[in-house]
């Protein structure tokens, strides 16, 4: 007599390509999971190649032009990108950073300022001794912070090092994903049955679909930062960029 699970695993695994999807799933869900901090660079370089193959893809089509100068040319556009956020809004966003942290104990004067005169004018809704407690609570909490951002300088060289090994080596690993994309691909066939085409199947529905929603996410933070940047700057706020 066939037992509830054997008939669960007829059901659902008798078919060898639903079998290889469901490992595949779980052999990519374990390595995330295990060795995601380990391969983030590797992670972080897929992703970033997925989303610049499609440029890679219609350059490619163009005639007369090789795959090799089209990933050149997508390539080159995106470093020139990245080194520009580095030499433009990252020292323009720790510069504001910078006098946002300078001006915290203006704030905090003129905040206890702001109180005390609120307890004079309507010690009825706001007594003195209430403002000297939240003018206490504000002061512990700027010491506190003090504190933290001192922890964090200190552990600054590390994440300098860090960052700068992850600008090395996640273009590089970019580049030669777009570049040999056909040869890693194939390699990666070797692994899968013979008989795979569930699996190819799944993966052009998860390409399109996947793809579609990562650029169109990609789009909206892009179109919502700049309107945020604008809108900030047209009402005269401090720390745009920062905000």
């Amino acid at each position: 007599m066939n037992s509830p699970l054997r008939l669960w695993y007829q059901r659902y695994f008798s078919d060898p390509q639903v079998l290889a999807l469901a490992l595949l799933l779980v052999v990519g869900v374990a390595v995330v999971v295990l060795w995601g901090r380990i391969l983030a660079p590797l992670i972080a370089a897929v992703i970033i190649a997925f989303l610049l193959d499609a440029a890679v893809e219609r350059l490619a089509c163009c005639p007369g032009m090789p795959r090799l100068v089209a990933v050149g040319i997508v390539f080159t556009l995106f470093m020139a990108l990245v080194i520009g956020i580095l030499l433009i809004l990252v020292p323009l966003v720790l510069q504001q950073a910078g006098q946002l942290l300078r001006e915290v104990p203006a704030m905090l004067s003129h905040g206890q300022q702001a109180l005390m005169q609120l307890s004079q004018h309507y010690p009825a809704l706001f007594s003195e001794q209430q403002a000297l407690a939240l003018i206490d609570v504000l002061r512990g909490e700027a010491a506190r912070l003090g504190q933290r951002i001192l922890s964090l300088s200190l552990a600054s060289l590390i994440s300098v090092i860090a960052l700068l090994v992850y600008l090395v080596l996640v273009p590089l690993l970019v580049f030669f994903f777009l570049k040999d994309k056909a040869l890693i691909l194939a390699w990666l066939r070797r692994f899968l049955p013979v008989r795979n085409g569930l699996v190819r199947q799944v993966w052009r529905e998860v390409h399109a679909g996947l793809g579609s929603y990562v650029r169109g996410k990609f789009l909206e933070i892009l179109i919502v930062w700049f309107v945020t940047w604008v809108t900030f700057l047209l009402l005269g706020m401090n720390y745009a960029m920062l905000l």
